[in-house]
């Protein structure tokens, strides 16, 4: 796996949004990778979640991140993308997390999110998208996207929420 120093413009554009720092635990973030066919995107996304979480509070509970680790959905191949209606259909959890992924910086903005969303994992450069539910098997949970373009750019946007 080797990251980029320069995302493109779509993912420094969710960045912005989102954020994209590590060892947040409560809050979002985008992460962009550039990987080989044979990387094994599950492995990627879940070593983000890993380093999102941060060590003080991954690792005394492993297991139980483990445990709530779930693939949700993965986009049929060849299935036009809406990534909105996606995230929607596989959404059972609290309400802030749909809240952050629609309107990431508050103030009633539910149409720039979902414009910057659709640039990033509905484009047809999109080979393989994922939704995982995540939580610790505690108090926290969230959602983590994942998307890889046929030139190996990888996108993963990381939610959680207690």
């Amino acid at each position: 796996m080797s990251t980029s120093p320069q995302p493109p413009k779509y993912v420094s554009d969710l960045m912005e949004l989102y954020g994209s720092s590590y060892g947040q635990l409560l809050d979002s973030g985008v992460f962009y990778d550039i990987l080989e066919p044979e990387v094994d995107l599950e492995k990627v996304a879940f070593d983000h979640l890993r380093k999102f979480v941060g060590p003080k509070f991954f690792e005394p509970n492993e297991l139980g991140w483990r445990r709530g680790w779930q693939l949700l959905y993965r986009r049929p191949e060849g299935e036009p993308g809406n990534i909105v209606k996606e995230f929607e259909d596989v959404y059972d959890i609290l309400e802030r997390v749909l809240e952050r992924f629609l309107n990431p910086l508050g103030g009633n903005d539910y149409e720039t999110a979902p414009l910057k969303l659709a640039i990033a994992f509905d484009s047809p450069e999109v080979t393989d998208l994922r939704i995982y539910q995540v939580h610790d098997e505690d108090i926290l949970n969230g959602r983590l996207i994942i998307s890889r373009r046929a030139n190996g750019e990888t996108t993963t946007l990381i939610f959680i929420c207690d």
